[in-house]
């Protein structure tokens, strides 16, 4: 006589199921935050690597000031048509914030805090924080001895410089080509054009001059300026930017 097997009940499959979609979700879950964590790795690398090459160009272009600025002392002249990089880090320095240190608080550049709540903010015109307010600008890293594009300064007057600076969902970057106005490419980027700098998403730097040094004359003078590259980006399903930031520091070749 064979004997009849006994199946599962309805309660059995259903806590059965239950189980194995908690596990299900759990690992799901890992699954997802490790993506998560993957795509952040990655998008800070490329903040810091876009980090580093401003920095670098500024550099640069400290050194090569200083190189040839040595030359034509040791040639007793000045041949500025020869040294573009004279009017570069002119340039640079022009665009860096005098702190008057004895100025009310309230009525100092917020230029050395860096902890916006939203990305948007920086680019706000109004806004006394804006990277338009603290003379931001970027350095063009394909042409950075061409006086005419090495520099390219933030200007809330200028519609053109406005659109050289904007924020970004992805991460940080500097991108190269030219806007075509011709009607059959509806304003894409013409990527023949390399050396032209095209848009600074979501980086820009700030410089501010020392204004506490004098030079042996008693002169007040500037010393040094302090060079911040910042950073700002939402990460993948993030509600709150993230940000990098490092400063680079170059004493003033012109003071002795």
């Amino acid at each position: 006589m064979i004997k009849s097997k006994r199946g599962d009940t309805l309660i059995e499959v259903t806590i059965a199921i239950g189980i194995f979609s908690m596990i299900a979700i759990a690992i799901a879950s890992v699954m997802s935050s490790g993506t998560s964590g993957s795509q952040m790795a990655l998008e800070t690398t490329l903040a810091r690597e876009e980090i580093d090459a401003q920095a670098d160009a500024l550099r640069f272009i400290h050194s090569s000031y200083i190189s040839s600025k040595r030359f034509e002392d040791s040639k007793n002249t000045s041949q500025d048509s020869t040294n573009p990089y004279r009017n570069i880090w002119g340039q640079i320095t022009s665009r860096a914030n005098v702190i008057d240190t004895d100025a009310p608080a309230g009525e100092m550049p917020n230029v050395g805090q860096f902890s916006p709540t939203s990305c948007d903010a920086l680019y706000d015109k109004e806004s006394p924080d804006s990277l338009y307010a603290q003379k931001a600008f970027i350095l063009n890293l394909r042409n950075l001895s061409d006086a005419t594009q090495a520099v390219v300064a933030s200007n809330p007057e200028s519609i053109e410089s406005e659109e050289r600076f904007e924020t970004t969902q992805t991460y940080p970057r500097v991108t190269f080509g030219s806007a075509s106005n011709n009607s059959d490419t509806q304003g894409l980027v013409d990527s023949t054009d390399f050396t032209s700098l095209y848009k600074a998403y979501g980086i820009y730097i700030v410089g501010v001059q020392d204004a506490d040094s004098t030079n042996i004359s008693g002169t007040k003078t500037s010393a040094f300026y302090d060079f911040y590259i910042r950073t700002c980006w939402y990460g993948t399903d993030a509600t709150r930017p993230s940000t990098i930031s490092t400063v680079v520091r170059l004493y003033d070749p012109d003071v002795k």
